[in-house]
């Protein structure tokens, strides 16, 4: 299992990851050191590290929270739209045949 070397907050952590998820696990860690940046810059000097990684996994539990409500959303509107959809062709289809069948009964009487 391969082994990654990781820096969040400053700090540098030893990770074992799956093979051939080492750069996602880096981008991982930096996304998450940037979390921790920006609240540094936000919150009193001093705050300790513990608390600002609190702090960081808690903003990212809430953009998860929110990417899964906007995942649901959208799987909604997408099985709305196949329903409406499928509904569509339904009409479409007795419009085609109730034409034809009107077609084909001018042209069977026409003969």
């Amino acid at each position: 299992m391969p082994q990654v070397s990781i820096n969040i907050a400053n700090r540098t952590y030893e990770l074992a990851c799956g093979e051939g998820e080492e750069r996602r696990v880096h981008e991982l860690a930096a996304y998450v050191d940037e979390k921790v940046t920006e609240l540094r810059k936000q919150l009193s000097p001093g705050t300790p590290e513990v608390k600002l990684l609190v702090f960081a996994a808690l903003l990212l539990a809430e953009e998860s929270r929110e990417a899964r409500g906007i995942a649901r959303q959208a799987e909604t509107a997408r099985a709305t739209a196949a329903d409406s959809a499928e509904t569509l062709a339904t009409a479409f289809e007795e419009l085609i045949t109730s034409r034809v069948d009107k077609l084909a009964k001018k042209v069977s009487g026409a003969a």
